[in-house]
């Protein structure tokens, strides 16, 4: 999806850059004739003045084919985004006009701070209102800067090269780039693939490791971080790829969304249950024919021999059909994780089974296009084609009443809070930055805008301002380099602009510093042009984005702050209520197999919705986990591994519940619905805790702490008929009972006692004194 984005914007703008410069050429727009007999200096000062304003109408065409190559993602359907293409020159031709008439500098300067708080208030509309936003912004600036050189009257030749650069991004969009569903979810598909190889080599190699007896605690926590930025990424995939199916378009001939959904969702489940598995299989030092057949299931994985995978499954089964526990070396618990492992690696190789199918063009099976009445709706939402990160988050939480402080207890919707916090920087950006030089004060005007762009948290802002400072400074060295290499080449200087802008806007996602070192790349090269260049011109660039970027900071910090730490609440309740909600379904399922509520579409429903409340949750905390938070910072990588742990447990509770058996019969039953409410009730508590911001030890009225349930689902088992250990019931009470265990860990992370049935609360760890 980076590449193709790059890719396309950036051809987009090197045709828009060749298209205005024929433009100019061939009408003599806004150029002026010089005379034949006219003094050399005064030919010098026109023919300057005809090349500045040929780079301006260049200049015009690139910032609308780039804003309109990132916003055209923001919309689904070619239809839409004909239109947005074609409205967004409007905002920006209407205040372009309205900068081109304010001949006074403090009436143009109150206009950039104006249109920047109208356009950020105007996020309230959407994409278009998103885009619309920042078009008015660009055009207000430009029409300040142009001023002494374009006059109203000759709008019509800027609107004619605003057009141009139109028409350039719908050519280059709907020719080269056209907007098709199943061609997208294909590539996605191929990149799932590559990160479902990259997941199967890195657990081989995590498995040989954990064989070798001179492994280290630090080292096995090395491997499971990676390991999880590895599982992190594969979901990701797999979310993006749900997201389109929605769209009819998308879905191949023969298969249903139902059936493609069920099976990314097997396939993701299994890849990520077999790494588990086999990392805690090398760690028991199991006999050596067990960790021999797991050690080829994941070899014949990462070939992509599926028979191979499915050999080494049936000889793990085969193996525990032996019940003696002195002839295989294996314990109960270890009976169960071998089961689960081999269970994994065979509902993993199905699924890739049913894909090859696909990307040969066969139908899928029909017993998987779902039944009659079954709709597929997605659960995952999408900003400009990509997972939201911690806008929805930020944007629910702006709307609570927070913490004790006057600022936090004020609730505002998102965009107005952001419109309000961008005037006031945009503000403190144009003084501090006219001070510094009055001629470039806009660079500190532009780092504090892009600190709200894309950045919905205090600390979201921070970082962001730190990269752009980054990035500046990086950027200032390489363009110095890169000018004095190119000099006055135009050929050269085109390439090293689209260059520089191509792998900013591939990496951009990665890290947004990168971003701002292909910017500053660009502003180098585009300044040489000009004749303007020096090395210390980027340096005085870099003083001005240091500024503005510390005036953005000061503002994020002191007015109407959305402090991360009141996000990350909101974004775990989220997560917890997701985690209850699958919770419920499956033990609706399991008290009544014929339960709508809990059918097979139903859990993956809500497994996706817990998956994508974990991706936002993992967004809104990144920040945090840094040493500079202190013991903030360890008790949200105690909460969230314990959040990742019991997503994983959820996973297995779904597919052990999701299997047609037998009802449990009238005493689990009633047993069941005992330990049921009370396990919802101490999910609660964790949640009144989080929403409150006190933990359940405290004041409150509503406080109350975990009290465990694992002893309560332990008792369904005692009554259950007698069955293996490794039947779908009693492996969904072990989820169940190792669900109990996350939970009260993540309780005490967040600062709420836990209690046993029949003991004293258990203290809270230490620094965990307020919930995260």
């Amino acid at each position: 999806m980076r590449l193709h984005m790059a890719t396309e914007i950036t051809v987009t703008i090197g045709i828009v850059l060749a298209a205005e410069w024929l433009f100019v050429r061939g009408t003599g727009a806004l150029q002026t004739a010089i005379p034949a007999d006219a003094p050399k200096a005064l030919a010098a000062e026109l023919f300057a003045l005809n090349h500045a304003l040929l780079v301006i109408a260049m200049m015009f065409g690139a910032i609308i084919a780039m804003i309109s190559g990132f916003g055209v993602s923001m919309f689904p359907t070619a239809r839409s985004q004909l239109t947005a293409v074609l409205f967004l020159p409007v905002p920006l031709l209407a205040t372009l006009a309205i900068g081109l008439v304010l001949h006074v500098r403090v009436l143009s300067l109150a206009l950039l701070v104006v249109t920047l708080t109208a356009g950020t208030y105007t996020r309230r509309f959407g994409p278009l209102g998103f885009n619309g936003g920042v078009l008015a912004f660009m055009g207000s600036f430009l029409g300040f800067f142009i001023q002494d050189y374009v006059h109203i009257g000759d709008i019509g030749w800027l609107a004619a090269e605003v057009g141009i650069g139109v028409i350039g991004t719908l050519v280059v969009h709907f020719v080269l780039f056209y907007p098709r569903a199943g061609a997208a979810v294909r590539r996605m598909q191929r990149s799932y693939a590559a990160r479902a190889r990259d997941v199967a080599s890195e657990v081989t190699e995590l498995y040989q490791q954990a064989l070798r007896p001179d492994q280290t605690d630090e080292t096995r926590r090395a491997a499971d971080r990676q390991l999880q930025r590895q599982f992190l990424r594969l979901n990701e995939t797999a979310l993006l790829i749900d997201a389109q199916l929605n769209n009819p378009a998308a879905v191949p001939a023969g298969w249903s969304a139902t059936a493609m959904h069920q099976r990314l969702f097997d396939a993701e489940v299994g890849l990520t249950n077999a790494a588990r598995f086999a990392l805690a299989i090398a760690r028991r030092r199991l006999p050596a024919p067990v960790t021999t057949a797991v050690g080829d299931a994941l070899a014949g994985i990462c070939a992509m021999d599926l028979a191979a995978v499915l050999d080494a499954a049936a000889g793990i089964r085969a193996r525990l059909e032996n019940h003696d526990g002195e002839r295989t070396g294996l314990t109960p618990d270890d009976r169960i994780i071998v089961h689960r492992f081999a269970t994994s690696v065979t509902d993993f190789s199905v699924a890739i089974q049913e894909f090859r199918r696909y990307a040969a063009g066969d139908a899928a099976d029909d017993a998987l296009n779902g039944t009659p009445g079954e709709e597929f709706r997605t659960q995952v939402a999408t900003f400009g084609g990509w997972l939201p990160g911690s806008a929805f988050i930020a944007g629910a939480a702006s709307q609570e009443r927070g913490g004790a402080g006057l600022l936090e207890r004020i609730r505002l919707a998102p965009y107005a809070r952001i419109s309000i916090q961008m005037g006031i920087a945009i503000s403190g950006a144009i003084i501090a930055g006219d001070a510094l030089s009055g001629r470039r004060f806009y660079w500190a005007v532009i780092a504090a805008f892009v600190t709200f762009m894309g950045a919905n948290t205090a600390g979201e802002q921070i970082r962001k301002s730190s990269f752009r400072i980054a990035g500046t400074f990086v950027g200032v060295i390489v363009g110095s380099v890169l000018a004095h290499l190119v000099a006055d080449r135009v050929g050269w200087q085109i390439a090293v602009i689209l260059v520089s802008l191509f792998l900013g806007l591939y990496l951009f996602r990665v890290n947004y510093a990168f971003m701002t070192i292909g910017i500053t790349v660009m502003v180098s090269q585009l300044y040489v042009e000009l004749n303007e260049f020096s090395n210390s011109l980027l340096a005085l660039r870099l003083e001005e984005t240091a500024l503005g970027a510390g005036v953005a900071i000061l503002t994020v910090l002191l007015v109407l702050p959305l402090h991360i730490g009141r996000v990350a609440r909101v974004a775990a309740r989220q997560h917890l209520a997701a985690l209850a909600d699958l919770i419920d379904r499956c033990l609706d399922r399991l008290a009544d197999p014929a339960s709508v509520n809990g059918s097979d579409l139903e859990l993956r429903a809500a497994a996706r919705r817990l998956d994508a409340a974990y991706q936002a949750l993992v967004a809104t905390v990144w920040p945090m986990r840094t040493p500079l938070f202190g013991s903030l910072a360890e008790r949200i990588s105690g909460f969230m591994a314990t959040a990742v742990a019991a997503r994983y447990y959820a996973r297995n509770l779904l597919l052990d519940a999701s299997t047609r058996c037998p009802g449990l019969g009238a005493k689990p039953a009633a047993e069941l619905a005992v330990a049921r409410r009370q396990f919802a009730d101490s999910i609660a508590a964790i949640t009144t805790a989080l929403s409150t911001g006190d933990p359940a030890g405290g004041t409150s009225p509503q406080a109350r702490p975990y009290v465990r349930s694992a002893s309560l689902f332990a008792r369904v088992g005692d009554v259950l008929p007698e069955q293996a250990a490794t039947s779908r019931p009693r492996l969904a009470l072990r989820d169940l009972e190792l669900l109990d265990g996350a939970l009260a860990e993540a309780a005490r992370w967040a600062g709420v006692p836990v209690t046993d049935l029949d003991t004293a609360p258990l203290s809270p760890p230490r620094g965990a004194a307020k919930p995260a």
